[in-house]
């Protein structure tokens, strides 16, 4: 997954830059009035090198090309070793599991930041591009995953006869082979655990939208994560407490400030 996102954000970065420097070289002049001091709220939803995220932002400008930022996400996190399977008893209908998964794991954050704008869009169909930078604190949400433990298996055609809804157990549990089905989401959902973090990212924004009052963007960048104590995601000794992940972002929204703007029939920035 880590190659993949890998490969994902070098080729956005590469996209981006020549589609850029083709911007300057011509393109339709913009003749929008602009939005000078412009607040953003902003939506996106995020491939993760360990996961996946969807995030809500608020961009509170500075001054003409710097902003404070407020971000808010609710995100996954999974372990590196977890390969997804089914039931050998209901292969192709039954739930997928992960053999060996002890917890989902979800994460909400919640933090502030700086963007700043490095390079401006000067045509219509061009680029601007930021860079953004921040942090704040995150809750680990730890949900228990049960299983269909198989306890007695048909003498006669090894099918199994009886099976009742537990934890994954390691001393009984050591191939897939005693497991029926996983349960569903909601089964141990009020045994759910909570714990605290921090965590720190930064990256690159590509803003590509041809109206100055709506923003369509594409992101990358890194992600540092750290918790009180390893997270408990799977039934083996390598879990993680800091979590390193690289994200590939698509961002959506609008400019929400606009008593600033004039209307005129004169193309060009309004103060």
């Amino acid at each position: 997954m880590a190659i993949v996102i890998t490969r994902l954000l070098s080729l956005s970065f590469l996209v981006f830059f020549a589609i850029t420097t083709g911007s300057f070289a011509q393109g339709e002049i913009d003749d929008q009035p602009k939005i000078f001091f412009r607040n953003e709220r902003t939506w996106s939803g995020s491939l993760v090198s360990n996961g996946w995220s969807v995030n809500y932002r608020f961009a509170k400008r500075i001054n003409a090309f710097s902003s404070y930022i407020i971000d808010a996400d609710l995100a996954s996190i999974r372990h590196p070793k977890e390969i997804e399977s089914y039931s050998l008893y209901k292969s192709g209908w039954g739930r997928t599991f992960v053999f060996g998964k002890l917890n989902e794991a979800f994460v909400v954050r919640g933090g502030m930041g700086y963007q700043k704008e490095l390079f401006e869009k000067l045509d219509l169909g061009g680029i601007s591009i930021r860079y953004f930078a921040g942090g704040g604190l995150s809750l680990a949400f730890l949900k228990p995953i049960y299983y269909l433990k198989i306890t007695k298996f048909d003498s006669a055609t090894h099918y199994p006869e009886v099976w009742e809804s537990s934890l994954f157990d390691p001393g009984y549990m050591q191939d897939p082979y005693y497991i029926l089905d996983k349960e569903a989401f909601w089964v141990g959902l009020d045994e759910t655990t909570v714990l605290p973090g921090i965590y720190a990212r930064g990256g690159l924004c590509f803003e590509f939208s041809s109206e100055d009052r709506v923003i369509n963007a594409i992101e990358g960048g890194i992600q540092i994560e750290g918790f009180l104590k390893k997270l408990p995601i799977m039934a083996i000794e390598n879990n993680k407490q800091l979590f390193v992940s690289l994200f590939a972002t698509y961002r959506f929204g609008k400019v929400v400030d606009a008593r600033r703007l004039k209307q005129s029939p004169v193309p060009g920035r309004h103060i």
